[in-house]
């Protein structure tokens, strides 16, 4: 199927990134806190900079342009910008529901507990409560007002948001996890922990790029969690040759940029298990139903969609298959690291499972609402 639908070039990745930077920016200069304002202001403050450094730094490898950087505009000039890239298509609508999801304040790297085990940093541990933290309405209002709805209707934002928290809340409740759109990044956090050390070198070569300008150990692990947070996944290779560096609206469920067969799709996807596969499904559910389908009417790119969805699913329970006869023969550690990765394979295809039904809902209404008109 035609990637270049959930694609981004260099231009509109910039985008995206700035765009998260000012909504989070807007978040720090809207907060009016009765106790320690200016304290949880200035952490704030910490969290953005240190966020956009490992942006920045990250740039170049995760488009794997040498000698790329990262431009950060102005409002007005990120308004030009966005201008010049003809928000009208598809693009932008996904960057706004990328945007729109962001939830900043997150780890952006790991510490030694007591027992000398990673764990995620707690430098910024004060912002994750519901008084101090991100407030996701105000978020959403601000990305709805900076553009005035010179680009889509004024409630779009609302719109999607709506979309998005109804999917959750129904994965969530078939699936009896309690998540939100809030602990993406948190759960990549900790799931890459648990999976493979400080951080997954297999995770962080597929979804973000290969070497990130030279960074290792401590730098390397910061910037790759910034980008693991922003949404978007590095594709490069073929893609590149189209104009397509980057994957937006829960393309890499659709293993987009992540390969194929045990070390792609499994690796990357299933090694994150069941949670991270509910928020990026329903990134993809919102975007085949809200813009995909509602805006543009495209039921052969849905249709695309769904197929790539479902061989996928397909692809994983294979994968299984091969995993638990490794499993049989083998022994000790090696056993016990198959059998995780079988777990997590596990919970991510039970998810796309319930995910597809979903979707294949939307699919079905839309097409019965177009035939009655």
């Amino acid at each position: 199927m035609n990637i270049d639908k959930f694609g981004l070039t260099v231009d509109q990745t910039e985008i995206l990134y700035n765009l998260e930077y000012y909504k989070t920016l807007n978040d720090i200069r809207t907060t009016k806190l009765p106790i320690n304002n200016e304290g949880v202001k200035r952490l704030k403050q910490d969290w953005l900079a240190e966020w956009k450094e490992n942006i920045s730094k990250g740039f170049s490898s995760f488009l794997q342009i040498e000698g790329a950087e990262l431009h950060w505009y102005s409002e007005q000039e990120l308004i030009q910008k966005i201008e010049e890239n003809e928000p009208h298509n598809t693009w932008f609508r996904l960057i706004l529901l990328e945007a729109m999801i962001f939830a900043p304040y997150y780890p952006l790297g790991f510490e030694e507990d007591k027992k000398g085990n990673d764990i995620p940093s707690k430098k910024y541990k004060d912002l994750k409560n519901i008084i101090n933290g991100y407030r996701k309405g105000n978020g959403d209002d601000y990305i709805d007002s900076f553009f005035s709805g010179s680009y889509y209707s004024l409630g779009y934002i609302k719109r999607l948001r709506k979309c998005y928290d109804k999917i959750l809340r129904e994965l969530n409740e078939v699936l009896k996890t309690v998540i939100t759109s809030l602990s993406i990044t948190t759960i990549i956090a900790i799931v890459t922990i648990a999976t493979a050390g400080a951080f997954a070198p297999a995770i962080a070569v597929a979804l973000v790029g290969s070497n990130f300008a030279g960074l290792s150990g401590a730098a390397l692990t910061s910037a790759c969690l910034a980008y693991l947070g922003s949404g978007a996944i590095a594709i490069g290779g073929a893609g590149m040759a189209g104009g397509t560096i980057a994957i937006v609206g829960g393309g890499a469920v659709l293993g987009f940029g992540v390969g194929a067969g045990i070390g792609g799709i499994v690796g990357a996807v299933g090694l994150l298990g069941k949670q991270n596969t509910i928020l990026q499904s329903a990134k993809l559910l919102v975007s085949v139903k809200e813009i995909f389908l509602n805006d543009e009417h495209d039921t052969v790119y849905s249709n695309s969609v769904y197929e790539k969805y479902v061989k996928n699913i397909m692809d994983i329970e294979k994968c299984i298959v091969e995993l638990r006869l490794q499993a049989d023969v083998a022994n000790g550690k090696i056993k016990k690291e198959l059998q995780g990765k079988i777990k997590k394979a596990k919970g991510s295809v039970d998810a796309m499972k319930i995910a597809r039904i979903n979707l294949n809902r939307f699919m079905s209404s839309f097409k019965e609402g177009l035939a009655q008109e």
